[in-house]
């Protein structure tokens, strides 16, 4: 099984000596346990082969592809060589030098997959380094731990020091969050620590009443941006272990409050495997804020890792 898998572009190389080129290829990169596949972008080529162009196109392209791939001019016997690119001395190139290409392509490909994969896990080891998020050690976690234990219409009164209280009710199994809009708006009152806060039952037909004049949110919107708040940028588990992390569905936004950058973040992330540092980079977000959201998206099953 091949190894590496070598883009091949082309750029003025047509008709037959396209046919030869294409024909050589897996004569020459099957011994040597390469792959290759033809691209029509030469940006995302590991390889470009140029042929019968001007001069001042062969400039263009080469400043244009910069040090990205290997940009290879094809020189056939009636042309002048150009200046400033490396060159074949036949179009399409003979079977040795077709294998030169491939070989030089194959251990830049294969020494940018190393450091690649050194990056990766220089990442994953520092966010391991820092101290862990555990959920349950949390105010949302504390919140979560006690749902399971109330009965139907059991209300559940969160009392957090300095701030408005917060009501979970429980009807016929569907969990429902109650409370002042700043519980959904700002972090600090998620960060307490859960030993300082009174959790409890109430049947206070006050509480009830002070707490249901606010908007009706579901129970999960609440778990969502709670998490988020409480994390403060420092990973689960999950997370501080993944080298890549993707979405398996997008949080609905509709439900769920958020930032304005971050549906655009899940849109990218979507069925796709991407380091959290690349994210942050994307996003022009700094990492904490990243690892944040992903913790809340984690919590509500919707993160795949690797």
């Amino acid at each position: 099984m091949a190894e590496l898998s070598i883009a091949i572009a082309t750029v003025g190389i047509e008709g037959k000596d396209l046919m030869v080129l294409k024909s050589l290829l897996p004569l020459v990169a099957r011994p040597r346990g390469l792959d290759w596949h033809m691209v029509e972008d030469p940006a995302v080529a590991q390889i470009v082969f140029l042929g019968h162009l001007p001069p001042e196109q062969v400039a263009t392209w080469v400043g244009q592809l910069g040090d990205g791939p290997l940009v290879i001019y094809c020189c056939s016997r009636e042309e002048v060589a150009p200046q400033g690119i490396r060159v074949l001395g036949h179009c399409p190139p003979r079977a040795n030098e077709l294998g030169e290409v491939l070989g030089e392509a194959a251990t830049r490909v294969g020494d940018k997959a190393v450091a690649t994969q050194r990056a990766a896990e220089s990442a994953v080891a520092a966010r391991a380094a820092r101290a862990i998020f555990d959920p349950v050690r949390s105010l949302p976690g504390a919140i979560h731990a006690l749902l399971p234990k109330l009965l139907i219409d059991q209300p559940l009164a969160v009392n957090v020091p300095g701030a408005p209280c917060l009501l979970i009710d429980v009807h016929a199994g569907v969990r429902t969050a109650h409370a002042d809009p700043v519980w959904f708006t700002r972090a600090d009152h998620w960060r307490v620590d859960p030993g300082t806060c009174q959790l409890k039952i109430t049947t206070d037909e006050r509480v009830l009443t002070d707490c249901r004049k606010f908007q009706v949110r579901p129970y999960q919107a609440m778990r969502f941006w709670g998490v988020m708040s409480a994390s403060r940028g420092l990973p689960m588990t999950e997370i501080a272990q993944a080298v890549e992390v993707g979405l398996k569905k997008l949080p609905d936004f509709k439900l769920l409050p958020h930032f304005d950058w971050q549906p655009r973040l899940a849109a990218g992330m979507l069925d796709k495997l991407v380091a959290p540092e690349r994210l942050a980079d994307a996003a022009k977000r700094p990492i904490e804020e990243i690892i944040d959201f992903l913790n809340a998206a984690a919590v509500l099953g919707l993160v795949k890792t690797r």
